[in-house]
């Protein structure tokens, strides 16, 4: 036990760990990176063009090395943009090995001579990009049941053992108090879980990045409406004299209910934009295969843009191409500026880098040739539709796992663990009667009220593991699904509190 306890404090204390998930975290960006990076080179097969675009799109880690290996500082020691990637992609060969072999193909497609020869080396080029992400998803998939079993058992198993061995151990003069189960329920338990949880999801391999949204809300305003929350519920109990249990399942909803505010209060806003980001990135490909058919007709990009709007006028991305025709048409503005201006353009409160950086190359296109741009725009819709496509298939191999962990969260170890506390307290209350095993050294209520502790702290340390797992490090989603699942669990603890007593009790009798 000592021993394992020490290899995951090395796991956790070890700057190796830290960097190494860090770097996982930022590989999740080379899908798109060659994304950029082919769909630049099929439009206009020069490299150097090609990686500032890709640069400018990425503001993660790898876009911004990328940025330094292409700026003018390091062109001056490299011979070219072409040894600049080289020597970018060998810096990430260790964490993504795909991503070299792709960038050779982008590399070696400048030098092909006729565009059907460099439009098939740029698709192999995404496509093991893509593959690579498969594989490396579904390998970690394949590893994670061992782990996730060993958290199953040490945060819903390994509790109960000892709710089953506490009355025993007085026998042996081991006398547990109330401090020593604080410590184990409410400290040794969770830290043990979230290391373990964290050690698996070190290992996690990023596929995509998650949208990233403006992340600036009024703390302190949603600190004092959380307190608020949380004294009413408590303060009645207190009021009205209520027995212990009903008292401490008080003050558990009420701390609960503070906390789901202050996540809410500060998290929901946000989140609704990055829900509407992520709608907006679903429907691009379609708007973007329209846009296409209607510039390859020749009509002017305004449009192109009001025939998209038309189409998809209930949709969110349907209202920035209105906005951006109504800026052309009516507001006397360039194309670019309709979209791009940090006052009036449509874009300016969408925060994707795909449909930012993708339009932003389309405008350059539409500037220099409009009938030309069709072709481009069409085979820039069906390079993102397989990217996205391989997003919902990574997300989707992981569904067996999220799903198994998140009814365990939510569902089974609240419950069992309630029954396990009102089981402790009536033997307790048994045997201190009877003077068997000794007398009770913890009241059922206080054992009622760490077990209920330890369910809220349980339940957000596996909701931040599913959610890791299926999405990645998405710091919105995970503190919505935390302030969704806390009331979810806690009500099903009140309720095997409340049943599992009666149902307990008739047993025993």
């Amino acid at each position: 036990m000592t021993g394992g306890l020490s290899t995951l404090s090395k796991i956790w204390s070890t700057k190796n760990w830290r960097e190494k998930r860090e770097e996982l975290k930022a590989t999740g960006e080379a899908p798109m990176l060659v994304g950029y990076l082919t769909m630049a080179m099929k439009i206009t097969p020069n490299l150097e063009r090609a990686a500032s675009f890709a640069s400018e799109q990425l503001d993660g880690r790898m876009g911004r090395e990328l940025k330094e290996k292409i700026s003018e500082g390091h062109l001056r020691l490299h011979s070219s943009a072409d040894e600049g990637l080289s020597k970018f992609a060998k810096r990430w060969e260790r964490a993504c090995p795909e991503l070299d072999r792709s960038i050779y193909l982008i590399r070696s497609s400048a030098n092909e001579r006729t565009k059907d020869s460099r439009t098939r080396t740029l698709n192999r080029a995404l496509h093991l990009v893509l593959q690579g992400a498969r594989e490396r998803m579904r390998d970690f998939a394949s590893s994670i049941y061992l782990p996730t079993l060993m958290i199953y058992s040490m945060g819903v198993l390994l509790p109960l053992v000892f709710v089953v061995i506490l009355p025993v151990l007085s026998v042996i003069d081991i006398h547990v108090g109330l401090a020593h189960i604080l410590i184990l329920y409410c400290f040794l338990l969770p830290v043990l879980v979230y290391m373990l949880s964290n050690h698996v999801l070190s290992k996690r391999p990023a596929t995509f990045q998650p949208p990233k949204v403006p992340f600036q809300p009024n703390q302190l305003r949603a600190l004092l409406v959380a307190v608020a929350i949380s004294i009413p519920l408590p303060a009645l109990s207190l009021s009205l004299n209520a027995p212990p249990d009903a008292s401490v399942l008080a003050g558990l909803w009420g701390a609960v209910l503070g906390i789901v505010a202050y996540l809410y209060l500060t998290s929901a806003h946000a989140f609704r934009q990055r829900e509407e980001l992520v709608q907006m990135e679903g429907e691009f490909c379609d708007a973007l295969v329209q846009l296409g058919n209607r510039i390859s007709e020749g009509r002017p990009a305004e449009d192109a843009l009001e025939h998209v709007a038309e189409t998809m006028h209930e949709s969110k991305l349907g209202k920035v191409f209105k906005e951006a025709s109504a800026n052309v048409r009516l507001g006397g503005m360039g194309l670019r500026a309709a979209l791009f201006d940090e006052g009036r353009g449509a874009l300016r409160l969408v925060h994707s880098g795909m449909i930012r950086g993708t339009l932003k190359m389309l405008v350059d296109l539409i500037e220099r040739s409009t009938r030309a741009a069709g072709d481009a725009i069409l085979q820039t819709a069906e390079h993102l539709r397989e990217l996205k496509g391989t997003e919902t298939e990574l997300k989707r191999s992981m569904g067996e796992v999220v799903t198994s962990m998140r009814s365990v969260a939510l569902f089974f170890a609240p419950f069992v663990t309630s029954v396990a506390a009102r089981m402790q307290g009536l033997l307790s209350s048994k045997t201190a009667l009877t003077g068997f095993l000794g007398s009770a050294e913890v009241s059922p209520s206080a054992f009622l009220l760490v077990l209920g502790v330890y369910i809220v702290l349980l339940t957000a340390i596996l909701i931040n593991y599913t959610v890791e797992i299926e999405l990645g490090d998405d710091r919105l989603a995970k503190r919505m699904a935390i302030a969704s699942a806390l009331p979810v669990a806690l009500g099903v603890f009140t309720a095997g509190a409340i049943l599992g007593g009666q149902m307990v009790g008739a047993i025993i009798g």
